[in-house]
Formats: structure tokens, C-alpha cells, sequence
């Protein structure tokens, strides 16, 4: 059992390496570099941070990284989840006013709902839009949603009746809500 886990980390690390090797930027000079997190996944009580690389004046490469662990009354929810976004922003000025993006997701995920534990891992991807309001030097508020095409692959079935099966059940593609984030950016350089 802890070797499946050893093996599912390994994954999700190798996916992060890789997606941050693929769409970093290459050249490090005059780059402004920015932290973010997400004060609806925090509402969520899902701990989450980002970065943010300038590739140019109007390109930005964005990652996001969340984790989530609760079990109180009736709710069970584990979950990690990474995702990698490529932006365009249309203003002059890098990192502030309207953006869209073409975003990946990957995430691992276990909870119970309404009696059926849902256990599996998704990826996809999708368009993103957003905009960002400069509330400071370094400071900003960055609003955005974004939709696309998810692949589920999970084990659903309903604890109370039956056992975990042996490989996922259900695997199927859903177009779904991608991310939604009223976000506080800090820029360091």
C-alpha cells in the first residue's frame, strides 16, 4: 500500500517537473516574478499557493498548487491538485488588467458524498479568463474562472454496502468548471 502511494507522489512530482520545465521561462533577466494564493480555496479550507514567471510584456507562465485534508461530521475530502496556465494580457503593462489562458490540470482526489466514496484522478485542460486590479506597488487582486474538458478515472462505489473494487470504474471525459479564484497576488520582483 505505501509503495502505490510512493509511486502516486512520484508521478504527481515528475508531472509538476515537467510542466514547470516545459512552460518556464528560459531566460531570467529583468523577470517579475510574483506569490499568489487563492482566498476562495481558502474558504474551502484548502491551503494553496502559485507563482507567477513574466515570460515577456505579455505572456505570463502561472502555477498553482492546492492540497486538502477534512473530516468533520459527514464530511470525508482528501485532494491535491497542480495547475499549470500559460496567460496572455492584453494591457501594456505586465500582470494587470485582462487576461485569457489555456490552463492543465491534474489532480488526485478521495470523498464521500451522499453515502458513495468517490476515489480516483482527473487531468485536462481548458481556457481561462481573468483580470487583475493593481491595489499597490507589489500588490494586486486577480479575479478568474475558466471551464474545459476533464478525464475522470476513479473508483465509485457506496461504502456502506460494498467494498473498494480492485481498478476504477468509472472513467469517462465531462466538461466542467476548471478553476474559480479571487486571488491576492504579491509581486517580488
Amino acid at each position: 500500500m505505501v509503495i502505490y502511494y510512493l509511486k502516486k507522489a512520484k508521478a504527481w512530482f515528475t508531472l509538476a517537473v515537467l510542466s514547470a520545465s516545459l512552460f518556464a521561462p528560459m531566460q531570467t533577466k529583468a523577470q517579475r516574478v510574483a506569490v499568489k494564493t487563492n482566498a476562495l480555496y481558502w474558504a474551502a479550507s484548502t491551503p494553496n499557493l502559485g507563482a507567477e514567471f513574466r515570460v515577456n510584456r505579455h505572456v505570463t507562465f502561472n502555477f498553482e498548487a492546492a492540497y486538502n485534508r477534512i473530516k468533520v461530521f459527514n464530511i470525508d475530502t482528501r485532494g491535491a491538485m497542480i495547475t499549470p496556465e500559460v496567460r496572455y494580457w492584453f494591457s501594456a503593462r505586465p500582470q494587470t488588467g485582462h487576461f485569457v489562458g489555456i490552463a492543465g490540470i491534474g489532480c488526485h482526489y478521495n470523498y464521500v458524498r451522499g453515502g458513495n466514496r468517490h476515489k480516483g484522478d482527473l487531468y485536462g485542460g481548458g481556457v481561462t479568463y481573468g483580470y487583475s486590479f493593481v491595489l499597490g506597488k507589489r500588490w494586486s487582486l486577480e479575479t478568474s474562472i475558466g471551464a474545459g474538458a476533464l478525464h475522470l478515472r476513479e473508483k465509485r462505489y457506496d461504502e456502506t454496502k460494498e467494498t473498494a473494487p480492485e481498478t476504477p470504474n468509472r472513467r469517462q471525459w465531462v466538461f466542467a468548471p476548471l478553476k474559480a479564484g479571487v486571488t491576492l497576488v504579491y509581486i517580488i520582483k
